[in-house]
């Protein structure tokens, strides 16, 4: 009995902790339907502070601060989204809208990183977990059957094609790592020609802009890349996103 307890213990809790977490995403709802966004971003800021960060959830709050008029946080959560579900049309064509309320440009990646941008990097995990087993199996088979070695050899070749590509989604995702995506949060930001305090103005960078880096300074300063111009900014403007 006393090994059953702690067992049954931990059950309750986690019963409990799921019921209000469903408490909590129907209390945001709520509000939001209710037009209260301020109430409704600060409940599933909650859900992300307790471990809920879901797509769902993240895209609901972003809603709730486009509506409240947070343009900043709205493209942030929306890009967060993003990353786990790249081909939601509803995620997409919203993220579309609140830059364009921003004006601020969208950007525009190159016909690789937008191919490999079609998974996410979970996916691509997944598909390469499926070639690799698929892979060994077709192996294995041809050890064992050997009139049919030729043609299973050739049947290899299609997982460990996607093997390949697999890395190459991989790739992609850790180069979005070390050279990530921030959002302007500060408004004023102006890119400079270099790293340096009152150095040579660039060009202005809007409100919840989406920049990517390029380089990095350990004085604060970041190299940022928008709207295919370079430039640097003090990470005092922008807040980073991570895949």
């Amino acid at each position: 009995m006393k090994f059953r307890l702690p067992i049954l213990a931990a059950v309750l809790l986690s019963s409990l902790a799921a019921s209000a977490q469903e408490q909590t995403f129907a209390a945001a709802q709520t509000a939001y339907d209710a037009g209260r966004y301020a109430e409704a971003s600060l409940l599933y800021e909650e859900l992300l502070s307790n471990g809920i960060a879901n797509v769902e959830v993240q895209y609901n709050l972003a809603n709730s601060y486009f509506k409240n008029g947070n343009l900043p946080l709205a493209v942030w959560h929306y890009r967060k989204a993003a990353y786990a579900a790249p081909r939601d049309p509803d995620i997409q064509a919203n993220l579309h809208f609140a830059l364009n309320a921003a004006g601020a440009a969208e950007p525009v990646p190159g016909i690789i990183e937008k191919s490999f941008a079609a998974l996410s990097q979970n996916e691509w995990i997944m598909v390469a977990i499926g070639a690799y087993v698929a892979f060994t199996l077709l192996l294995v088979l041809g050890l064992l059957i050997r009139p049919a070695r030729s043609t299973l050899a050739k049947l290899s070749l299609l997982p460990a094609a996607l093997i390949l590509v697999a890395a190459g989604g991989w790739w992609q995702g850790r180069q979005l790592q070390s050279n990530p995506e921030w959002v302007v949060v500060k408004s004023g930001a102006t890119a400079l020609f270099g790293p340096v305090e009152g150095g040579t103005a660039h060009y202005k960078v809007p409100l919840a802009a989406l920049v990517r880096q390029r380089g990095i300074d350990s004085k604060g300063w970041v190299e940022i890349e928008y709207d295919g111009k370079s430039g640097w900014l003090k990470e005092d403007y922008i807040q980073r996103i991570s895949p």
